[in-house]
């Protein structure tokens, strides 16, 4: 619950506090408190981590901040499966100890309200190369056939979690809900998932 100090201006003939905007006949305020059960959340960012895109960015990010890496190389192998990832610590201690099996409460939306399931989950430890984040792996394809169209006007990802050990003053619940156009997601006119 979030406490939100506030003030509200008084009502010149009885006295009461109102929720009337102030005006030059009604100046003087009365201090009160606002409370809301609700407070903003920070926002979670959520990559398409199996684009090959991404991955080159983010490698050329990592030489920008270390000149010493300048002279590799940038490369982006193809994976095997539809890779999303969650890079902020809090969330990755959140997620590696869910009270929930994350197969339960991971999965990608599809057109049509059908659901992918989840395949595996990865977590990835911070180092010098690699920052610290959580992969959530979806197989490409099911039974032979794919499981993703590309020219999807959008999929969705939904996440929730909550830590077995709560840490006070912390956030210790997760849920999110991301959303993708595959449609758009090209580079040379070639989809880039």
């Amino acid at each position: 619950m979030e406490r939100e100090f506030t003030s509200r201006p008084t009502d010149p003939q009885t006295g009461m506090a109102t929720v009337a905007p102030p005006s030059a006949n009604n100046a003087s305020r009365v201090p009160g408190i606002q409370i809301s059960r609700s407070k903003p959340q920070p926002e979670i960012p959520v990559l398409w981590w199996s684009s090959k895109t991404i991955r080159l960015a983010q490698q050329r990010l990592r030489q920008l901040r270390n000149p010493a890496l300048a002279a590799e190389p940038l490369r982006a192998d193809e994976f095997s499966d539809f890779v999303l990832v969650i890079d902020r610590s809090e969330q990755l201690r959140i997620l590696r100890d869910a009270k929930q099996d994350l197969h339960d409460t991971v999965f990608l939306e599809l057109p049509g309200g059908t659901t992918l399931d989840l395949a595996s989950v990865r977590f990835v430890e911070e180092t010098d190369q690699e920052e610290a984040r959580v992969e959530f792996h979806f197989p490409k394809v099911v039974e032979g056939r794919p499981t993703l169209d590309a020219e999807s006007a959008r999929v969705v990802l939904h996440c929730k979690a909550s830590a077995k050990t709560a840490r006070p003053f912390h956030d210790n619940t997760l849920s999110l809900r991301a959303e993708f156009r595959p449609r758009t997601m090209r580079v040379r006119g070639v989809p880039d998932l």
